[in-house]
């Protein structure tokens, strides 16, 4: 579970206006791509530098290279040469390169590293024609899967001439094959900016890399543990999809300080305080106290089963046994042992603890085949991509309780998330016939509407759910992206600060959103980043309101910023596709940062160029003219 996949209405209207003002070169290289005019020579073995193995001759560099020389002054030429041995010398190098070049096209790669090495040999070190020879002795390397020595010569290379971009691409296969995957998207990505995003090999070479990179550390992070709970305001939305939660949260019971009483005066093994456990979880969930809540749910789970976390000494199994008997017939208790169960096992989904959670669930499950169990595991099955599960689970929900109006709002939302859109609309629209109460069926029902353009009907429904819950941020907050996407940005901005006004601040997207209106209505970005930090700083579990700051950040563009922002935000993320795309945009964007930090003479200009570059595109996509 995460913001942007559970409501899924963010990442329509707010992101999309957002994405069409960012300066990011992840997105321009996608835009800017033309093919290189040089054709591809392949080397005797299949190696990834064979996707660059253009012969070494360079006798042109193509598109990619006229757009670099134009974009960036070639290195100074030496004087000539005035010395008569110096100058035989100097032939004799050049002899030796199209010996060089010629041992090569015919497949030769030892005999033409040879030549390229007497070449190098009797050049003058002041020759900038010596990086080529280098340049091109690292490509016969390459062709003999020798890749440090590749690397070792492009290194020759480029110091000679640190704008060389074949050289830089040269060096991102070499590193790229010894497995130096983050080191070569640095080279990938200076060559692409030298080129003007010209060279199609460092292009495809950073889509490879970043999706790689992205996949590994998406993967490291997902086998992290979680140790929050996401936001209040998500949690709270989620709670209030399930009709049963939203009745037994409003079950009047005994404050926190009374229940604190009891629960200390129980005996700590016994039904009686595991009953107490429950009710205080429940009054700490009124209270939108979760992470507390979570902890008595646990102690209460510890009570019968050693999924549970509770303080002291752990109860004996016969103990726990005899304590589950006594609860499963007891009368008065708030929730049943199944129930408790399931909420243990919903805190440990939404921490994103899905082991765990996948043990509450199905221990839940044999002791009671309830529906609101069955509906969070379906949800856990999606996020873990076995969707014939989650399938499934709604099936036997609705075997259970065909009139379960829950059912029909979940897996409304999950043919959402798959893009079926009339089967969302279907589900929604009986779950709200069985249920008019469900906020957030109402706004996956409006989201339906308008994704399949039945623009009057997802009006209609966003006022109807205003109406029936003014005091809902979500539902002012969600009103307000419709709106944006209508391009009513006043509106809008109405919705956005009212859904401010009723959470006393508290409510993150309305922030991020009132942002997006200043950029993509007034082109102010500093005042969006303003409102992005004014998100954060009201909830700072907010994912969302990171990633928004984190595209502002780039499109100042502020790489440093914009680096902190997406740390913070994957962090947060524990959904695998959502965490892949955040740590892409982060990695393109540490890529530059090394560069602008390691050689800022070559490419903080470049840099600022592309930036200008992409404020004009954005200028003319907003005047209609893209």
């Amino acid at each position: 579970m995460s913001e942007r996949s559970r409501l899924p209405l963010i990442a329509g209207a707010a992101a999309a206006a957002v994405a069409a003002a960012l300066a990011t070169y992840f997105v321009l290289r996608q835009q800017l791509r033309e093919p290189e005019a040089d054709a591809p020579v392949e080397c005797a073995a299949p190696t990834i530098a064979n996707a660059v193995s253009t012969a070494p001759t360079d006798a042109g560099e193509g598109k990619a290279a006229a757009a670099a020389s134009a974009a960036v002054p070639p290195p100074a030429q030496p004087s000539a040469v005035e010395d008569p041995e110096a100058e035989k010398r100097q032939e004799e190098a050049r002899r030796a390169k199209e010996r060089g070049n010629k041992r090569f096209q015919g497949k030769q790669y030892t005999q033409a590293i040879t030549e390229y090495t007497n070449a190098i040999g009797l050049a003058d070190e002041t020759d900038p024609e010596v990086a080529k020879f280098y340049g091109n002795r690292a490509q016969c390397h390459a062709c003999l899967q020798q890749h440090a020595a590749a690397e070792a010569d492009c290194d020759a290379a480029l110091k000679i001439d640190p704008k060389y971009v074949k050289a830089l691409v040269r060096r991102a296969m070499a590193r790229e094959n010894q497995g130096k995957n983050d080191q070569a998207l640095i080279d990938f990505t200076g060559a692409l900016l030298l080129s003007n995003m010209q060279h199609e090999a460092a292009s495809t070479g950073i889509d490879r890399l970043i999706k790689l990179i992205a996949a590994e550390n998406a993967a490291t992070r997902l086998q992290e543990p979680m140790h929050c709970l996401p936001s209040p305001f998500f949690i709270s939305t989620f709670i209030d999809s399930f009709k049963a939660h939203r009745e037994r949260l409003n079950r009047p019971r005994p404050t926190v300080g009374e229940l604190s009483k009891a629960v200390a005066s129980a005996s700590p093994k016994g039904v009686a305080c595991a009953k107490l456990l429950a009710e205080r979880a429940l009054a700490y969930m009124q209270s939108r106290s979760y992470e507390l809540a979570m902890v008595d749910w646990a102690a209460a789970v510890s009570l019968i089963s050693p999924l549970g976390e509770g303080v002291g000494a752990a109860p004996s199994e016969a103990e726990r046994q005899s304590t589950l008997a006594e609860w499963e017939s007891a009368a008065d208790a708030p929730v049943s042992p199944g129930l408790a169960l399931g909420m243990l096992g919903m805190f440990f989904h939404l921490r994103h603890n899905y082991d765990k959670a996948m043990a509450c669930y199905d221990r839940a499950l044999e002791l009671d085949n309830c529906v609101e169990v069955l509906l969070k595991r379906s949800s856990l099955w999606f996020e873990k991509e076995e969707l014939s599960k989650a399938f499934g689970d709604f099936d036997t929900a609705i075997a259970l309780d065909p009139k379960q109006p829950d059912i029909y709002c979940h897996r409304g939302q999950l043919h959402m998330l798959q893009q079926d859109l009339q089967k969302a609309v279907d589900d929604l629209k009986k779950s709200l016939k069985l249920d008019g109460g469900s906020v957030l069926a109402r706004i996956q029902l409006g989201m339906a509407y308008h994704r399949l353009k039945q623009t009057t009907d997802a009006r209609k429904m966003f006022q109807e759910t205003e109406d029936r819950f003014p005091t809902s941020p979500d539902a002012l907050n969600y009103h307000g992206e419709f709106l944006i996407d209508s391009g009513n940005f006043e509106a809008a901005t109405a919705k956005f600060q009212k859904a401010i006004d009723v959470s006393n601040g508290g409510f993150a997207l309305a922030h991020v959103n009132l942002g997006v209106i200043k950029l993509h209505a007034e082109q102010d970005s500093e005042a969006a980043i303003a409102r992005c930090k004014q998100a954060i700083a009201a909830d700072p579990l907010c994912e969302t309101a990171h990633i928004h700051l984190a595209h502002l950040m780039l499109s100042i563009p502020d790489l440093a910023g914009a680096l902190a922002a997406f740390d913070d935000a994957v962090a947060l993320i524990r959904v695998k596709q959502e965490l892949e795309e955040t740590f892409a945009m982060r990695e393109a964007a540490a890529a530059q940062l090394t560069l602008i930090t390691e050689q800022p003479e070559i490419y903080k200009p470049v840099l600022e160029k592309q930036h200008r570059d992409m404020k004009e595109r954005v200028a003319m996509y907003q005047a209609g003219q893209m």
